[in-house]
C-alpha cells in the first residue's frame, strides 16, 4: 500500500524539509512508500545540472536543490507530486520509476483528449508535440527517492519567462488549460492521476491527512 498525503498548498521550503526527513525515515524502514501531493507559491529551483556561471543570472532568486535537471518553476495552477519510494524494495531503478510515472500521466492526459509523450535525458518530462507540459526531476539518497513531477494544469506560463526552463526557450512550456482551451479542475486531475498511478504500480494508494514528518 502506498499512502498519499494531500498537502495543498504548502510552502516549498517546508515541503523540501519534509521530503528530506521522510526520505531518511524511508531508508530506515520507519515509514512506507509515500506520495506527497501539493501546490506551491512562486518558486524557482535549480537542480544538479544548474550552473549559474554558465547559465547566467536571473532577476528571480534560484533555490538550489538536489533533484535531477536544471531550472524550473513551481506555482499556482500546478499539480505537484513528490515520491518517497524505496527503489531497492521495489526492485527498480530511478529511470524505471520515471517511466512508470510518465505512463500514468500520459494516460491521465489522454482522458482530456491530449496526447502526451514521455522523454528522458535533457528533455525528461512529458511533452505534447514540441511543447512540455510536465517537468520531472528526482533525487535518490540511500535507496529512496525524493522530489518528483510538476504538471502544468492552469499555470501562468508567463512565469517561465523569468528563467530558461531546463536550459530551453520558455516558449516550449504548455499547460492542460492551453491544450484544451478551458480551465481544468486541478483536484479532478489529481484524482484521475492517483487512480492511474495505482493501476501502473499495481498497488492501492490510500489518502491520509497531511502531516509533517521529519527525522
Amino acid at each position: 500500500m502506498i499512502r498519499l498525503l494531500k498537502c495543498i498548498p504548502m510552502d516549498y521550503g517546508k515541503c523540501l524539509e519534509m521530503q528530506r526527513g521522510m526520505n531518511a525515515l524511508r531508508n530506515e524502514g520507519k515509514i512506507g512508500d509515500t506520495i506527497i501531493a501539493t501546490e506551491h507559491d512562486d518558486t524557482y529551483t535549480g537542480g544538479i545540472h544548474y550552473n549559474p556561471e554558465v547559465g547566467g543570472t536571473y532577476s528571480v532568486p534560484i533555490l538550489r536543490v538536489e533533484r535531477g535537471g536544471n531550472l524550473t518553476y513551481h506555482g499556482k495552477g500546478q499539480v505537484v507530486l513528490y515520491f518517497i519510494f524505496n527503489l531497492k524494495e521495489r526492485g527498480i531503478n530511478v529511470r524505471e520509476l520515471i517511466e512508470q510515472v510518465q505512463a500514468a500521466l500520459i494516460k491521465t492526459l489522454f482522458s482530456y483528449g491530449v496526447k502526451g509523450e514521455g522523454r528522458l535525458y535533457k528533455e525528461t518530462g512529458v511533452w505534447v508535440g514540441d511543447r512540455k507540459i510536465c517537468s520531472i526531476g528526482f533525487a535518490v539518497k540511500g535507496f529512496s527517492t525524493l522530489h518528483g513531477v510538476a504538471v502544468n494544469i492552469n499555470t501562468d506560463l508567463s512565469k517561465f519567462y523569468s528563467i530558461s526552463p531546463c536550459d530551453m526557450d520558455p516558449g516550449v512550456m504548455t499547460s492542460l488549460e492551453k491544450e484544451t482551451g478551458r480551465k481544468v479542475d486541478e483536484m479532478e486531475f489529481l484524482e484521475m492521476m492517483v487512480g492511474n498511478l495505482s493501476e501502473t504500480f499495481k498497488e492501492n494508494i490510500e489518502k491520509e491527512p497531511c502531516e509533517i514528518i521529519n527525522k
